[in-house]
């Protein structure tokens, strides 16, 4: 089997990659579709410095062109609210920041967890000072979780995992997401999959069929959710998941919602020409 073929169990240790068209002639045709996307590895490639990710601007104008097409797209990502909008900026979407713990629709609307009784300040001390030996690990602190980095020395991933299981056992309401070089303390009730369920009770659209695209382990929650939906899920990259299909990279996704963009759009135009005999003019 080569690298463009299809999978048959999403588990599979293997990586077998599709093409975005290959996705795009198996989506049904009756469907409302909604969109939910990862953003680092996912529409921003890798960066070693996280701050400087971006998301390319022929990536943003495609996801603007889909809201257009008044097709629900949400951010589901470990960045805090704040960092994931400027990221998509000037995409005005929903987003799930934090691992979907901070839910976030629109200045009016936020959906998020008391978490007074989290001593963040001292929290992000703790870890500081047991970093002290080891000057590469980056310590990002996103307001409500504390990631670790050792994405410039990926040797110290023993050492960075050990730190936070040793502070972890002195803060029981949080929990350990392991990323892509990166540990992260993060409130237990940060879980993609539920986030996903929210937004969608929120959006409470007919016949729905959500799409979700992510490519770490923290997007595995998300993928079990949707498959539990019989909508349509994406891994980036290799590694085990329980995702339905796979592409290659950032680039690869960038042209499955490219794809899907002109999809949505021929359809609406047939749909406008049977309804109404014309053509329906969509930029």
């Amino acid at each position: 089997m080569n690298s463009q073929s299809t999978i048959s169990d999403g588990r599979e240790k293997n990586t077998y990659f599709v093409t975005p068209n290959h996705i795009i002639k198996n989506l049904s045709l009756d469907k409302n579709y909604c969109l939910f996307l990862d953003i680092d590895g996912t529409l921003a490639a890798f960066q070693i410095n996280p701050e400087h990710s971006f998301i390319p601007n022929t990536t943003l104008e495609i996801i603007k062109k889909i809201i257009q097409l008044n097709i629900p797209v949400i951010a589901v990502t470990g960045r805090d609210v704040d960092t994931a909008s400027k990221l998509l900026h000037p995409v005005k979407a929903p987003i799930a920041g934090l691992h979907g713990l901070d839910i976030y629709f629109d200045s009016d609307k936020y959906i998020r967890p008391d978490l007074s009784q989290i001593n963040f300040k001292k929290l992000k001390k703790d870890i500081i000072k047991s970093c002290e030996r080891y000057p590469e690990l980056l310590i990002e602190d996103k307001g409500y979780s504390i990631a670790l980095h050792y994405r410039k020395n990926p040797d110290l991933e023993n050492h960075a995992i050990n730190i936070m299981q040793d502070i972890n056992s002195d803060y029981p309401q949080l929990k350990l997401n392991k990323g892509k070089f990166v540990i992260e303390l993060i409130p237990n009730q940060a879980d993609k999959g539920k986030a996903i369920e929210i937004i969608l009770n929120h959006l409470d659209l007919p016949s729905i069929l959500p799409i979700f695209i992510g490519d770490d382990l923290t997007d595995e929650s998300g993928f079990a959710f949707i498959n539990q939906q019989s909508g349509l899920t994406i891994k980036v990259g290799s590694g085990e998941t329980q995702a339905k299909y796979r592409l290659k990279d950032i680039d690869n996704v960038a042209n499955f919602l490219s794809l899907f963009q002109n999809r949505i759009k021929s359809l609406y135009v047939k749909n406008s020409q049977n309804q109404n005999g014309e053509k329906l003019c969509l930029n």
